[in-house]
């Protein structure tokens, strides 16, 4: 039996960083403001950030990006965003609803999970097509876990004894569960992030320029 779990940028709960946070939701607006902006020939062709860096009309631009260019880049980066945002809310696992991270997951299980969903939980995990993920859950003292069920013969009625019982069993099976959600379709996992990723230095980008020219500004002043 050998675990198998991605690097943490690959997973679920790192995409939701990128993906969708309060800056996202700010950016989302852009697309909307900004096509009826960019693709207005006349703003286009006004735009200009010289007057940002303080420099003289007819003196050589300090910008590595032109004044349309950032604009695009503006536009296309929080494109990237919402695609990005829009992959993440359609195929993201539901536990990121309720829980941040798998030792807060696994204590929602302990507080509100029935005997019957903890026994779902189990059937499940101990399938054929589950993919190992943690060592903690299917490793005791470096001995594999046998795949008896433990939860699944209960009544709900004794469910507080389970739970004093089996109380580590049931931690590590449902931290065992959030590993195995955080892995669920892997080409929406790897859009979503490689979508906010480029779409995050699109918009660095035109800030850097205006950044660096502001500041080569200043210094030679």
């Amino acid at each position: 039996m050998k675990t198998s779990l991605a690097p943490k940028m690959f997973r679920w709960d790192f995409v939701r960083g990128i993906a969708d946070n309060d800056f996202t939701k700010v950016v989302l607006l852009i697309p909307v403001a900004g096509y009826l902006i960019l693709f207005n020939d006349e703003i286009a062709r006004l735009a200009s950030f010289d007057v940002l860096a303080g420099v003289d009309v007819n003196a050589p631009s300090p910008f590595v990006f032109g004044g349309l260019a950032k604009l695009r880049m503006v536009f296309f980066g929080s494109l990237a965003i919402l695609l990005s945002y829009v992959i993440y809310r359609l195929f993201h696992p539901t536990e990121l609803d309720v829980s941040k991270n798998e030792l807060e997951f696994a204590e929602l299980v302990r507080q509100r999970y029935s005997v019957y969903e903890l026994a779902a939980m189990e059937e499940r995990v101990h399938s054929p097509e589950w993919a190992e993920r943690t060592d903690e859950f299917w490793f005791i003292l470096g001995n594999p876990r046998s795949k008896r069920k433990i939860v699944s013969g209960y009544r709900p009625d004794v469910r507080a004894y389970m739970f004093r019982e089996h109380a580590d069993y049931i931690g590590y099976l449902a931290r065992e569960w959030w590993a195995g959600q955080m892995h669920r379709y892997p080409a929406a996992r790897y859009s979503s992030l490689a979508l906010g990723a480029v779409g995050y230095v699109l918009l660095a980008l035109p800030t850097s320029d205006i950044a660096q020219a502001v500041l080569v500004h200043l210094l030679l002043q």
